[in-house]
């Protein structure tokens, strides 16, 4: 009798916890949802901050919710059909997808580093890689916005992220210069650069010195195609990142230089071996968008000579001016529901 009357009350507990539309002591229960289609503002961007979107197309692979993990805070677990935004420094230390496990726990100390640039909103898609295992693709911001227009919000977990932590840096300027512009191929000195390559750095180094660009560090950062070695890829993008640093050196930068290599991560091609594996030089020609230099300026804001000369004539008090308002940097989205069709994306 006792073990009937138990089961009873337990039974009445679970329904009654199961219910989202109960009540409970302190009034009603909570209830989640996992997407909403609603329009969600994400509040202001600070002077060092980027607005980020994470997505994952519909039907675009298998598998369990994608963890996103922002500088080691947990942001959001990615389903199938859906997105989630955040507003983070713009200069990182990592960002890091991966699959939903109940065997450990994600791994939120390791991930690639990240720059975005200051004020402005980027799209990251998730996808898969050689072994099946999630990675980051960064797309266009047209390419971006539509993919988001036929997404839906996840909303059934709360971020740990930090929108409001203290950025160290503003990152001004992402700048690319494809391999095949800069040297012969498979080569890495100065000797080897090419005519079009030496005039692109002689006016990146004017840009970096022009007035309205307050620039504290450079960063040059090398790639290469995932063809040959590990080994030998890491060794050829350090190189080639050292020899741009010494042309803009070259160029009159007197900017503190930091030039790395880093391979054949951050691919923005994949797949041209199985695409091209009889064909080297269509596999060449895949791979170009990979073989890449990229030029990072860190730093601030100031004021142009003409501007500055604009701050001084509004000095003077204005004869009955009404003041306008101030612009808002308040980032919505429309998001839809499930129901809808997701976007291919071409790179």
């Amino acid at each position: 009798m006792n073990k009937i009357i138990f089961s009873s009350i337990l039974c009445f507990l679970l329904l009654g916890c199961g219910n989202f539309n109960g009540s409970s002591a302190n009034g009603p229960l909570e209830k989640w949802v996992t997407f909403d289609g609603k329009t969600v503002p994400l509040g202001e961007m600070g002077d060092k901050q980027s607005t980020v979107y994470f997505y994952r197309e519909k039907g675009s692979f298998s598998g369990p919710a994608v963890n996103v993990f922002v500088d080691g805070d947990y942001l959001a677990s990615i389903l199938d059909g859906g997105y989630r935004a955040a507003i983070v420094c713009s200069a990182g230390e990592r960002i890091l997808p991966s699959f939903t496990t109940n065997e450990r726990f994600a791994d939120r100390d390791s991930g690639i580093d990240y720059n975005f640039i200051t004020g402005e909103t980027s799209y990251v898609k998730i996808a898969l890689d050689e072994n099946n295992l999630p990675i980051f693709e960064r797309v266009d911001p047209a390419v971006g916005q539509e993919a988001i227009s036929q997404l839906a919000q996840e909303t059934q977990t709360l971020p740990r992220t930090k929108p409001n932590r203290l950025c160290n840096r503003a990152v001004l300027e992402k700048i690319t210069m494809e391999a095949h512009s800069l040297f012969k191929f498979d080569k890495w000195t100065y000797a080897n650069m090419l005519p079009e390559g030496r005039e692109e750095i002689k006016r990146i180094g004017e840009k970096i010195k022009e007035y309205g660009i307050k620039v504290d560090e450079v960063k040059v950062v090398g790639y290469t195609d995932p063809m040959g070695t590990k080994k030998y890829n890491l060794a050829l993008s350090k190189r080639r990142a050292k020899t741009v640093k010494s042309a803009l050196i070259k160029a009159g930068v007197d900017t503190e230089i930091n030039a790395q290599g880093l391979g054949e991560k951050h691919l923005k091609v994949r797949g041209c071996l199985k695409k091209h594996r009889r064909n080297r030089k269509a596999r060449i020609a895949c791979d170009q968008p990979n073989r890449r230099v990229e030029i990072i300026l860190y730093g601030s804001r100031q004021s142009t000579a003409s501007e500055a000369k604009s701050e001084v004539q509004s000095v003077a008090p204005p004869i009955e001016t009404q003041a306008a308002e101030p612009p808002t940097e308040v980032q919505t989205i429309e998001a839809k529901t499930l129901g809808d069709q997701a976007v291919e994306v071409q790179k």
